[in-house]
């Protein structure tokens, strides 16, 4: 079977369109899935932490108002032209859970450099000692998916969690050098980053486990401000893999709460 092979300059025009949208308003609404339904919709309420923001070097941070020790951090690559602020919601939810999230400050998130020098900037931080930088974790959304996804080649990454991701490129060889789990997130109406043939190249490769969760009715816009309803599910994840939430670990192992629910279309691969 052939399969189509989507340039950079293919995936900027394409984007660069979807991100405009985003910023001129989609932005600011809950995406269409709404977080409170579907599979691990429990985890799209907010956490117990109290939350604030603020910087650290080009990182905008999102965090519990007091880090507790061992925190887990969250790394964040924006949408191509997108500001951090168009995910906002969906990042402190993260941190109402008690992770620290870090979203590089870049609207060219594809390289996953930026994102990965967040760790350093986290370090250095006035929290920096609670937090337990042998669990990272690294998301981001359609370029900044992509960026998620070479991140997460990266010894420092444990998982990783791209969201309709766009990568740039697929690197050298047949197989995909990715470190740890990664939870893969489509939209079915999604044709800006399309599962086929986009999302369904990197879950071919992957030779690590992947969790392959495409939201049957959502489009590329789903994820905006809210994380909509994925946000639940991607919660569930990084309980799962960076705290090692033995609960939260049902959603996706053993009999896979998540894996019958309606509206989905679900994928495991080295589970």
């Amino acid at each position: 079977m052939t399969r189509k092979t989507f340039k950079p300059s293919t995936l900027g025009k394409a984007v660069a369109v979807a991100s405009l949208l985003i910023v001129s308003g989609s932005a600011f609404a809950v995406g269409v899935g709404g977080g409170g339904t579907g599979p691990a919709g429990e985890y799209a309420a907010t956490g117990s932490f109290d939350t604030t923001s603020g910087s650290e070097g080009q990182c905008t941070i999102y965090r519990p108002r007091d880090v507790p020790e061992g925190a887990p951090l969250i790394l964040w690559g924006n949408g191509t032209g997108a500001p951090t602020m168009s995910y906002s919601q969906g990042l402190r939810h993260w941190a109402s859970w008690g992770f620290v999230v870090a979203a590089a400050n870049t609207t060219m998130a594809g390289s996953g450099e930026e994102m990965l020098d967040c760790i350093d900037a986290v370090r250095s931080a006035s929290y920096g000692d609670n937090v337990d930088f042998s669990n990272v974790g690294a998301s981001g959304h359609s370029q900044g998916g992509g960026g998620a996804y070479i991140a997460g080649r990266d010894d420092r990454v444990t998982a990783t969690a791209p969201m309709q991701p766009y990568p740039f490129e697929f690197g050298i060889g047949d197989r995909d050098p990715q470190n740890g789990p990664m939870l893969l997130m489509s939209g079915g109406a999604d044709f800006i980053a399309p599962r086929e043939p986009v999302q369904s190249r990197i879950f071919e490769r992957a030779e690590t486990p992947v969790f392959w969760a495409t939201l049957d009715s959502a489009s590329h816009f789903e994820l905006s401000w809210s994380f909509g309803g994925y946000r639940g599910l991607s919660t569930a994840w990084w309980l799962y893999q960076l705290k090692g939430d033995g609960e939260a670990a049902e959603v996706f192992t053993g009999a896979c709460t998540a894996c019958d629910a309606s509206g989905w279309t679900i994928e495991r691969k080295n589970f």
